[in-house]
């Protein structure tokens, strides 16, 4: 996101808490929870379920009763509260604004994820060399990469707001900042269509025969062997806590795996190709590893973060492309035939008309690729 050629990022770092601010920060999770069911309580106490965006000053009003029915509200963090009623005035917006989002609901502790938010003094940085200074909570210290270190204490980055939050076993810092964008990458001149599979085949096979998996069984293995360790023990029992946080731990290795997966397969498209086309009907996808589930790929977040690196790197470029999905398997992209007796489950084909012996998934990623080009797909794109 482009701010007067500076950029808006984010940037996350593991905090090394205290004891003492571990208290303080769980505090703090539980009271901007409390702030956001409190405030949305009142909403609807006094407007019920109709279709009304409640104003700031009257979000505003409710915190001011909250806090004084709350007492214990006070001794947290204001900005953070004030941080919890600027959400929920958004989150009102945004469910009046479009179908695709929901209206606000209560946040429970099961489901929702612990965290607060913190805005920054125009005249106060928050970050000197690896320590964080938060307001209520005093210095907390702090690790992650040389680049990012650089980066964060660098005179030229601005910091917006932080956001603390906790996966279970850590506590992380959010950094919103505004920073100088990076280096934009040359045009190269090249075009890729990507067919999207839930197969073993390949999650994604392009034009060139490039074949992407993603294999997390082996994570996926220990966690359910896990939960079934977790079934046969006393709940809250002292093994019970244990197993839980070697869980969460491996709950995390697999997310962490997919996000740093999307980050770097994102990227290395973006600055090999000025053009990807994918057909228009994508949405989440089942990775199939030897027939079984391996996991549900976030196939909208992945086409959304190459739309990001695009704008980023190569704004001149044509970037992600869509075309009609109708017959991009069964459309031989030699002749242009069409083989109506295809079968679904068949990966590797013969041409009735010209005899040529293609891959199905790959023909399909062609195919996408000639349509972008033309509309009609008889172009001749041989591999």
């Amino acid at each position: 996101m482009r701010f007067m050629g500076e950029y808006i990022r984010g940037v996350v770092v593991k905090l090394h808490v205290t004891p003492e601010q571990e208290v303080m920060f769980k505090q703090n999770y539980g009271c901007t929870r409390k702030t956001h069911n409190e405030l949305l309580n009142k909403y609807k106490a006094k407007y019920g379920d109709c279709n009304k965006i409640p104003t700031k000053n009257e979000l505003n009003q409710f915190l001011n009763e909250s806090k004084k029915e709350l007492p214990y509200l006070k001794e947290t963090e204001s900005t953070s509260l004030q941080q919890a009623r600027d959400d929920l005035h958004k989150a009102f917006k945004n469910s009046f604004k479009s179908k695709r989002h929901n209206p606000p609901k209560f946040h429970s502790k099961k489901k929702t994820r612990p965290s607060f938010r913190q805005t920054i003094r125009k005249d106060k940085r928050p970050v000197e060399k690896n320590t964080l200074t938060l307001r209520k909570h005093g210095e907390v210290t702090f690790s992650t990469s040389v680049e990012y270190l650089d980066l964060l204490n660098s005179p030229d980055t601005k910091f917006n707001n932080i956001t603390v939050y906790y996966d279970g076993l850590n506590h992380y810092a959010s950094f919103n900042i505004k920073t100088q964008p990076p280096e934009q990458l040359p045009l190269t001149e090249e075009h890729i269509g990507c067919d999207i599979n839930s197969n073993k085949n390949g999650w994604l096979v392009t034009s060139e025969g490039q074949k992407e998996f993603f294999d997390v069984d082996h994570d996926n293995q220990m966690i359910k062997h896990i939960n079934r360790l977790i079934s046969k023990c006393r709940n809250m029992s002292r093994r019970w806590k244990k197993l839980q946080k070697r869980l969460q731990k491996w709950y995390n290795k697999r997310t962490n795996q997919l996000n740093d997966y999307i980050e770097k397969l994102t990227y290395n498209l973006v600055k090999k190709y000025d053009t990807i086309v994918f057909e228009e009907n994508y949405s989440t996808i089942k990775i199939l590893i030897g027939g079984e589930e391996n996991m549900i790929f976030p196939l909208s977040r992945f086409i959304k973060r190459l739309k990001d690196k695009f704008q980023l790197y190569k704004p001149g470029a044509d970037g992600v492309q869509f075309v009609k999905p109708h017959n991009t398997s069964r459309t031989c992209h030699h002749c242009g035939h069409i083989n109506k007796e295809l079968k679904v489950k068949k990966r590797n084909w013969k041409c009735p008309k010209c005899g040529k012996i293609l891959d199905r998934d790959t023909n399909a990623a062609i195919n996408i690729l000639n349509r972008w080009f033309n509309g009609d797909g008889l172009i001749k794109y041989l591999n």
